[in-house]
């Protein structure tokens, strides 16, 4: 028997059924927004966000020379500002482009996932509280170089990451090859005493290739062997801030510090220091001159802004920054000989 087709109502629908259709076409439309991801989470420019202003006005007060950045820092605002973020990684990702565009060696922003790394590699990084407008490698380079024609005792022994040992003349040598790694400053004063206890008449720094680190690690290992106020950071922003090594001395033994241009930093401080005080002449190359005094600010929501707020400067007299530390005696083919010799001759 043939069907007969249902008839259609003439009727218009009522509000009530285009209301339920509405609903399920908005129900339908939620569960495939929901199955295509995460990815469709609206952006925001940077600038909107609390993070981006505190940054760019931390590095607006406390960076140490605006004028020699390599962006105008207003043009910088209005380049990384304008910049898309969805999540908190890619605003991350905008802080770090933002403070490698300064364009120095040492200004660098840390989310709060890379201090925790950074916290596992080196130990704890202190910093200075930096809450303002809520309304941001010291890594070594590898190796220390090592050319000439005289080499390091051997065997080498190690006092946490440094090296030590004691040549036949009895002249001991020790080599730092970084001032970020933790234990640096007691692996030094246990080598200076363990060098001693063997009857050592001299020591040789040896800080060739030596990317710097920590100024708090600076004045610690300067402490093994001198006391005082050594150097002050010159800013835009305070008067100059002095900084002295830390510490009970370890030695009074003759010392003679090994550099090369591969050192940078607060290794150069570290050398210059010893030399401006007189208690270390420095033999080899001149340094980088390279010594922005750098400081780490925490940030509310655990990242860390490493700036270089300024540059380091002896007690008295100008900058090593633009110019290095220079040698006592310049020897950048057998530096090891040559401290020897000056050891010697004492």
């Amino acid at each position: 028997m043939r069907r007969t087709p249902p008839r259609r109502d003439p009727r218009p629908p009522s509000a009530q059924s285009l209301a339920r259709v509405a609903r399920r076409a908005c129900i339908a439309a939620l569960f495939a927004c929901g199955a295509v991801g995460s990815w469709a989470t609206a952006s925001t420019p940077a600038v909107e966000s609390p993070r981006f202003q505190s940054l760019w006005r931390l590095v607006a007060e406390r960076y140490w020379d605006l004028e020699r950045a390599a962006i105008d820092w207003d043009e910088a605002r209005a380049t990384f500002g304008a910049r898309p973020v969805a999540d908190d990684e890619a605003l991350d990702r905008v802080l770090e482009a933002m403070v490698e565009s300064l364009g120095d060696d040492h200004s660098r922003y840390l989310s709060a996932a890379r201090v925790a790394e950074e916290r596992e590699r080196f130990g704890d990084l202190p910093c200075i509280g930096y809450f303002g407008g809520d309304p941001f490698r010291a890594t070594g380079r590898g190796a220390p170089t090592r050319s000439g024609r005289t080499t390091p005792p051997d065997p080498l022994e190690h006092a946490g990451p440094v090296a030590f040992g004691l040549w036949p003349d009895g002249i001991g040598y020790l080599v730092v090859a970084d001032l970020v790694r933790a234990g640096t400053a007691e692996g030094v004063r246990d080598a200076v005493n363990a060098l001693e206890r063997r009857g050592a008449r001299g020591l040789v720094l040896d800080l060739r290739g030596n990317p710097g680190g920590r100024l708090v690690t600076m004045m610690r290992v300067a402490g093994v062997f001198t006391s005082g106020w050594l150097w002050r950071a010159l800013t835009r922003w305070s008067l100059p801030l002095p900084y002295p090594a830390v510490g009970a001395p370890a030695t009074d033994l003759p010392l003679v510090v090994v550099v090369d241009a591969d050192v940078h930093s607060a290794a150069e401080g570290l050398a210059g220091g010893l030399q401006e005080a007189g208690r270390a002449r420095v033999v080899g190359a001149t340094t980088a001159g390279n010594v922005e005094a750098v400081l780490p600010f925490c940030l509310r929501d655990g990242a860390q802004a490493w700036l270089a707020t300024g540059v380091l400067a002896p007690l008295r007299g100008p900058t090593w920054e633009g110019r290095g530390v220079v040698p006592d005696a310049p020897d950048a083919d057998d530096a090891l000989a040559t401290a020897r010799r000056l050891l010697a001759d004492r």
